[in-house]
């Protein structure tokens, strides 16, 4: 399958036009070497973008997009003419759409540019953000070029790629920095930030994981830290297993993947192994009710109440039975209604469970005895049934 060329995303920074033009730099891209000013003009000849979009200010250095491409008498006027207006923060975009055809028939690709406010207060933020996702289409492949630009513009730019990446699924090749501070010996190095969007991507995956649950969303970063296949597989599995109140499979296959969790060659792993770790660490408990009560008490704890209700009362049925006879559905069923009949409290889980599951009024006798009524009912009553739970059915 051939590879889809990207779009270029690069921000045009604030004049710092001297009496020697501007200041010029010697990047080195993949042992590649580009000398110019701006260093959008480097990565677009390294990577040849099907379209760039420009975004900078009214007084941004919009001149050097003509300079460098200066044929004749005419295009020098223009630039002259550019260079007083960036100077008056006066550029606008209908001036910018004039000179579109000059750039891209230099630059060999389609060309946007957009002028942009100086993201002063929170509205002009998210004005940027707007801007940016206007031009990209869904399912893009892009890059981002945070170089120029004031300070603040390469946060911006860095939530863009997420945005774009998490909204509009783009697939975010990299985010490229041109570090002229660190130039040596007429060097300029090109950092790559994108292992710093995966980062943001692995602390949304334990954001997500912690209010549903579902550690399925640990795959894809895994995935990218260097898990195999079978790996990614097994964990998606034990997902649908858990999921399915399938707690043994679950632990089955938590337990394949133990040795893959303490593999820690990858940054990002030793940065979040253990917190990866501590979240997948139910299947350790002793024996099955043990599981089934962490589990009940984590839902609780993400007031996801029928998922917390359901092992709960599976923990209790499990307390109840022999290691031997706790995978049998006969004998399961045979304790629940011995425990049903004979234990009140039990009875009122179990009836708990099914007006949730059913979303029909439960058989209590009296108002006080509604936990559905209110959620924070609900929390007082089924957080002491999880507290005692060794005893119901006692």
């Amino acid at each position: 399958m051939k590879q889809q060329q990207p779009t270029l995303i690069s921000f045009l920074g604030k004049s710092t036009l001297t009496k020697e033009g501007y200041r010029k730099a010697n990047y080195q891209i993949d042992d590649k070497s580009y000398e110019t000013s701006y260093f959008g003009f480097a990565l677009t000849e390294h990577i040849k973008p099907k379209k760039i979009l420009l975004l900078g200010t009214a007084g941004s250095m919009w001149d050097v997009l003509i300079e460098a491409h200066a044929e004749d008498d005419d295009a020098e006027n223009r630039r002259l003419k550019l260079l007083d207006l960036a100077e008056k923060q006066q550029v606008d975009e209908k001036i910018l759409l004039e000179l579109t055809p000059i750039i891209e028939k230099h630059l060999n690709c389609e060309v946007e540019m957009k002028i942009i406010p100086y993201a002063r207060t929170t509205e002009e933020q998210i004005g940027i953000l707007s801007s940016i996702a206007y031009s990209i289409p869904e399912n893009e492949s892009i890059i981002m070029d945070v170089t120029h630009g004031f300070r603040h513009l390469p946060m911006l730019g860095m939530l863009a790629a997420h945005y774009l990446e998490r909204i509009k699924n783009a697939q975010v090749e990299g985010i490229y920095y041109g570090a002229l501070e660190m130039t040596e010996n007429n060097k300029t190095p090109v950092l790559n930030l994108k292992g710093l969007l995966q980062t943001m991507n692995w602390i949304q995956a334990i954001t997500a994981y912690d209010a549903s649950g579902n550690y399925g969303h640990f795959v894809e970063p895994l995935k990218q830290a260097g898990w195999t296949e079978n790996e990614c597989n097994n964990l998606h599995q034990a997902v649908f297993f858990e999921r399915t109140t399938n707690i043994v499979k679950a632990k089955e296959k938590l337990s394949t993947i133990n040795q893959a969790l303490d593999k820690r060659e990858n940054s990002f792993l030793k940065l979040f192994g253990d917190e990866l770790k501590k979240r997948l660490s139910w299947w350790k408990k002793d024996d099955r009710a043990a599981w089934e009560s962490t589990l009940s008490k984590a839902y609780f704890d993400r007031r996801d109440y029928l998922r917390s209700s359901i092992f709960l009362q599976e923990a209790c049925i499990s307390n109840a039975l022999h290691k031997n006879e706790q995978g049998s559905y006969n004998d399961r069923e045979e304790v629940r209604k011995e425990m049903q009949s004979k234990d009140q409290i039990f009875k009122r889980l179990a009836h708990l469970r099914n007006s949730m599951a059913h979303g029909v009024k439960g058989q209590y006798k009296s108002k006080a005895e509604k936990p559905l009524k209110t959620e924070q009912d609900l929390r007082s009553t089924l957080g002491d049934m999880i507290k005692n739970w060794k005893q119901l059915g006692k």
